[in-house]
């Protein structure tokens, strides 16, 4: 048979991881990531998601260990498979990385659970109610039923006590289960006060506290003319049950911790600081995205305008150059019709040339006619002369 529970513990998560990977614990065979890319690279990972969410703070990991009993006949590496299953098959784990170790240092063989607090999928942080807590105890059972194992008796352990064992990694804890487990505390005490100190680390004010512990199935009385504050249980109360109430008073006795009014306040305060922090930080972030974003559409309009004037000037270099060729062509036919009237006026010059040459050997050849006519004229005259 084999039991689910909860471990509340302030411990980081570097340090869970750590302790649950030890050599000394565990095989490496016997460790296994659900979202992960190794279980080597569990820590990394998961703070990996909480960086791209801006949630590092506050809540960091939630933990879960499932045990089987001393006298079940079950190896390491069934636990191992069993427990892979389960992870694999539980709706509280969709979108979040786990990290599973199966321990066998001690007499009873159990598995551990890391789930990173923050979703890789969507950046929602882990919230769990105390129903939902039995949906996974009731999954453990089915599964164990369907590999052959047997079940535990409903709100008993694997060694029919009443109450659960659970780890602790603070010392203030370790005490609150450790008097639990010695029967020198009734369940209910120990429920409520494990409630307390999960709901007080996720609380930014008393009325947050008060719904957070109401979701869990606690209600609070907390008034200020009322010295102290009462918790119920309202399952027990609801089945009948007397036993289901205590002050605050008492569990500070009982546990020697701090559950004060002023103390929780002050948790309270520490908190709501915290979540401003973490809240302006992903203002800042969404700012620096948004001014990114600005920018890479401003370089868009710029590029397109950019794009237009480069067409723009192409287009006037195209104008240009049939500007050119079309000052080429008036050139070139400007330059023709010169050279054609050029030649025309060259072509005049020597005709008129031609023809004063011709018109100056015309006149010096009648010259020469009529010299030569006269020339003979006389010539005939003095021989005429003679004659007489």
């Amino acid at each position: 048979m084999a039991i689910i529970k909860a471990v509340s513990s302030k411990s980081p998560i570097k340090t869970a991881i750590a302790y649950v990977s030890k050599e000394e614990k565990t095989e490496q065979k016997l460790l296994s990531g659900y979202n992960l890319t190794s279980s080597e690279t569990a820590y990394d990972e998961m703070q990996i998601t909480k960086e791209i969410w801006n949630k590092t703070d506050g809540r960091t990991y939630k933990h879960f260990v499932q045990s089987f009993a001393p006298d079940e006949e079950i190896t390491p590496e069934q636990a191992h498979n069993i427990a892979k299953e389960f992870v694999e098959n539980c709706p509280q784990f969709k979108g979040f990385e786990v990290l599973i170790a199966t321990h066998q240092d001690r007499e009873h063989i159990h598995t551990h659970f890391i789930l990173n607090s923050v979703s890789f999928e969507d950046g929602h942080k882990f919230q769990q109610k105390s129903t939902e807590l039995q949906e996974m105890k009731d999954l453990s059972d089915k599964i164990c039923l369907e590999h052959g194992f047997s079940l535990t008796q409903k709100g008993r352990t694997f060694d029919g006590k009443k109450q659960e064992e659970t780890t602790s990694y603070k010392k203030e804890q370790y005490r609150l289960l450790q008097r639990a487990e010695q029967g020198e505390v009734k369940s209910y005490v120990q429920d409520i006060a494990l409630a307390i100190m999960d709901c007080r680390e996720q609380a930014n004010s008393r009325e947050h506290f008060i719904k957070l512990m109401n979701i869990n199935g606690y209600s609070v009385v907390w008034t200020d003319n009322r010295k102290y504050i009462t918790f119920t249980d309202l399952a027990r109360q609801k089945q009948g049950e007397k036993q289901c109430k205590i002050r605050n008073i008492k569990l500070e006795k009982y546990y020697h911790t701090d559950f004060s009014k002023e103390g929780l306040e002050r948790e309270f305060e520490d908190n709501a600081r915290k979540q401003q922090e973490e809240y302006e930080q992903a203002n800042r972030a969404s700012a620096v995205a948004q001014y990114g974003r600005a920018i890479i559409s401003d370089t868009g309009t710029i590029l397109k305008e950019s794009g237009a004037v480069l067409n723009q000037s192409t287009a006037i270099s195209k104008e240009l150059r049939l500007d050119r060729n079309d000052t080429r062509a008036a050139l070139r036919q400007a330059d023709t019709k010169v050279k054609s009237s050029t030649a025309s006026r060259v072509d005049r010059e020597v005709e008129r040339e031609r023809f004063r040459v011709e018109e100056s050997r015309r006149l010096a050849e009648q010259t020469e006619r009529e010299r030569k006519a006269l020339a003979e004229r006389s010539e005939q005259k003095s021989r005429g002369g003679f004659e007489r």
